[in-house]
């Protein structure tokens, strides 16, 4: 990599547009994800469908999207995230070619340190060295070209087929790679004005690096969402999710992240303290959203990563978030029926950006 990451100020927030939405699921039963690809599709208002590679906790993504891109037409489909440690790049590479052909050209492939598949496990995270070179690998044996990967030269024989790749980015360095070898990238906890400058300034860099720019790259924030009668119940609901979240964001370090002093001590507490083994899985993660309640988080953590209330809220909240730049938004599904969960999306809330900002 060359240079360092920058200032906030090196990368100016993104202008007026139309917000876009995405959405995502965890699979453990197919007759259901088959259910949640028709309804998500039907929709019409998710440009994405995604799900996340955790295998402890839920399907293998390659078979998961092979469903989806034979069961949907439209949509962009993509693993949101994958890590350079459970699988060989090649191996990625090859399944991605195949699930390229087999939904026409709509997949992504989206790249993290790893979190929850590596802690299941007891294996560690990978370096950004390492990042690096496993997403370079991927994606230039999905475009046909010889990779190196720990110095061994690989090739794809049987076809190529090139696949956007995504990274999520939490941190400076990570954010930083991102500008200069990602096409896409996923932030959490970044629907705050100032960790989205941040952000944006670290990926700038990173572009500017290579001689790209930051137009270049699709970002998305990540956004937990939950439909209930006010704000305060939804927010409620979500806070196993927001141990999560800020599990996965501060779980290296806590530095270039927009983390106010105040709250080190408290993040470290949560991180010290968080049970990898319900990540994502609200129904028995009573103890983690016990702990944000505890250690005094839910205000801070909400506000960075959470739309909840009654439709007009989220409403409301969406157009607060787009304001300062997070116009891209992959709205989680911590709820208890998804399918009217997206109905109720559909016909309430989407229809209220279906024309750009003003």
């Amino acid at each position: 990599m060359k240079g360092e990451p920058t200032s906030a100020s090196a990368a100016g927030a993104p202008g007026p547009g139309k917000v876009r939405f995405g959405t995502g699921t965890t699979v453990k039963d197919f007759d259901d994800y088959h259910r949640w690809l028709e309804v998500g599709e039907q929709a019409g208002c998710f440009e994405l469908l995604t799900t996340g590679d955790s295998q402890s906790l839920w399907a293998d993504p390659f078979v998961s999207l092979a469903v989806a891109a034979e069961r949907t037409a439209r949509p962009r489909l993509g693993v949101t995230v994958s890590n350079p440690m459970t699988r060989h790049p090649a191996v990625v590479a090859s399944s991605l070619v195949a699930l390229q052909r087999l939904s026409g050209g709509r997949m992504f492939y989206g790249l993290s340190s790893g979190d929850s598949a590596l802690r299941n496990i007891g294996v560690r995270p990978a370096t950004v060295t390492e990042l690096e070179e496993f997403g370079v690998a991927v994606k230039t044996l999905c475009a046909g070209r010889t990779a190196t990967w720990q110095g061994a030269e690989l090739q794809l024989r049987w076809g190529s087929y090139p696949v956007p790749l995504w990274m999520a980015a939490e941190g400076p360095r990570t954010q930083y790679l991102a500008g200069q070898i990602a096409d896409g990238v996923v932030l959490s906890n970044a629907l705050d004005a100032d960790v989205l400058a941040l952000a944006r300034a670290n990926l700038a860099a990173g572009a500017a690096s290579m001689g790209r720019s930051i137009e270049d790259i699709e970002i998305w924030c990540m956004a937990a969402m939950c439909l209930a009668d006010s704000e305060e119940e939804g927010v409620a609901r979500l806070e196993s999710q927001l141990a999560g979240t800020a599990n996965h964001v501060y779980r290296f370090h806590m530095d270039g992240k927009g983390l106010p002093d105040e709250y080190r001590e408290a993040i470290a507490t949560l991180m010290h303290r968080y049970d990898s083994s319900v990540h994502a899985t609200p129904d028995r993660a009573a103890a983690n959203a016990e702990l944000v309640r505890e250690l005094g988080l839910v205000e801070l953590l909400a506000r960075r990563s959470v739309i909840a209330g009654p439709p007009e809220r989220c409403v409301e909240r969406i157009r607060e978030v787009a304001g300062v730049g997070a116009t891209n938004l992959i709205v989680s599904q911590f709820v208890n029926d998804p399918l009217e969960f997206m109905e109720t999306f559909a016909d309430r809330i989407a229809p209220a950006f279906a024309d750009p900002l003003p």
